[in-house]
């Protein structure tokens, strides 16, 4: 009988062990990331379809058309292709934009190719800054 009881006490301290050794970490997840400031009064806005498609359009599809190097860069394509790209747009810090940063001066990889210009480059800041849109 004795040693009933001491296997019930050894079942009920190694339980006890079990569950007080069990511990509950809070995963809390990053907050979202600001919004963009809103562009400087009386600023011009870029529109995407008019300015920035056509710095693709006239620079770029040789390279980054249909069945070539990513992100593809025409019409239908180019703005959902840039925003599945991590790092591609970056509206909260504009000038860390990945594509900002290849049409750079002086050593943006398209600049080095000879592809874009200084105000393609501001033109595709002041986008990113405004938000990117697809407008």
């Amino acid at each position: 009988m004795q040693s009933n009881k001491l296997k019930k006490l050894i079942a009920i301290f190694f339980v006890l062990f079990i569950f007080s050794s069990c511990t509950k970490d809070l995963i809390v997840p990053d907050p979202p990331a600001p919004p963009p400031p809103p562009p400087p009064p009386g600023e011009n806005q870029i529109s995407y379809k008019a300015e920035i498609q056509s710095i693709w359009d006239a620079k770029c599809n040789t390279c980054h058309g249909n069945g070539g190097t990513p992100p593809v860069l025409t019409a239908s394509k180019s703005w959902q292709n840039m925003m599945a790209m991590p790092g591609m747009i970056d509206t909260v810090n504009p000038g860390s934009s990945i594509i900002y940063l290849e049409v750079l001066p002086p050593n943006g990889g398209m600049v080095q190719m000879g592809q874009t210009t200084k105000a393609n480059a501001d033109s595709i800041y002041k986008w990113i800054r405004q938000g990117a849109k697809n407008n």
